[in-house]
């Protein structure tokens, strides 16, 4: 079958996988649909119920049907490292697909992501706390079921301890897809691109290129504000009303509306207790370093 993905970044989230996607289409030899997050494959990991996700295989290909020739259909399933089945269900589709991770430092990681967190207006979606130590110490809780957004069907965007905790997931992936597996480092892909990228690229065993760099997926902090929810609400339940008539620009004005509610990001006290949960990861992650340099 033709124009079958196979490249697939899989991880893991605000670790560069959306600014990353968005530098590599600058590539000649590498596709990535302008649609690219149809969730798949990591749907498993994404929702809570993923029974209720309904896309067939077919719809799935259909980004890819008219790409023309490339060596590589990138598939940008960034939550798939997390669950052995996504990994499976991939090399059932694509037998020689190629994988790319990005891995950053899991403290950081995690402020990240709680900062992402705080972008969304959705409730359920939203974190229920400006203050990460705040949403840190719901952790126990957040294990039993308890301490998540109201309505909340993405729970594992919540748990800072299994995102970040990369022993738990690089092992397998390792023995799993072995020579076909690029270990990327986050720290090295922002500071010094030019070297991230050689190396890639010399995996892909495609031509070097100059790559563009751009900020992409700035978290914009927002305030919890009425106003806004009601903007949200008024844009899910008319949805589909505006897909039908043709009706667009509520985006744009969503989002001059958010930027008028914007948070500026202040200083995060991160308790010592989060440094020692990841001391196992730090450890993990200066041996992994040590050994690719091999």
């Amino acid at each position: 079958m033709k124009n079958i993905p196979n490249l697939f970044l899989i991880g893991s989230p605000k670790t560069g996988t959306t600014a990353l996607t968005k530098n590599i289409t600058q590539h000649h030899e590498i596709y990535v649909p302008e649609n690219s997050e149809e969730r798949y494959f990591d749907h498993i990991t994404f929702y809570d119920q993923p029974d209720t996700y309904d896309i067939s295989e077919e719809d799935y290909l259909e980004c890819y049907s008219n790409a023309g020739e490339y060596k590589y259909y990138l598939d940008d399933c960034a939550l798939s490292m997390y669950n052995k089945k996504s990994i499976e269900n991939i090399l059932e589709l694509s037998p020689d697909a190629k994988f790319i991770i990005i891995l950053r430092d899991p403290v950081e990681a995690s402020l990240s992501m709680h900062r992402q967190r705080l972008t969304y207006v959705d409730k359920k979606m939203r974190e229920v706390s400006d203050d990460f130590m705040e949403c840190w110490n719901l952790l126990e809780k957040r294990k039993k079921g308890e301490g998540y957004p109201k309505g909340c069907r993405n729970k594992f965007l919540f748990r800072y301890d299994l995102l970040y905790s990369y022993e738990k997931y690089l092992p397998y992936l390792q023995k799993k897809l072995g020579d076909k597996l690029f270990i990327g480092f986050y720290d090295e892909y922002k500071e010094k691109p030019d070297q991230f990228f050689e190396k890639l690229f010399d995996f892909l065993e495609i031509e070097k290129i100059q790559i563009k760099s751009k900020k992409i997926n700035e978290s914009l902090v927002v305030q919890d504000s009425m106003v806004l929810d009601i903007l949200e609400s008024f844009q899910t339940y008319t949805l589909p009303l505006r897909k039908k008539i043709g009706l667009s620009g509520l985006k744009s004005l969503k989002t001059k509306v958010l930027k008028l509610y914007q948070k500026k990001n202040g200083k995060v006290n991160v308790d010592a207790k989060v440094y020692d949960f990841f001391q196992p990861t730090y450890k993990y992650l200066a041996e992994l370093k040590d050994a690719l340099k091999d």
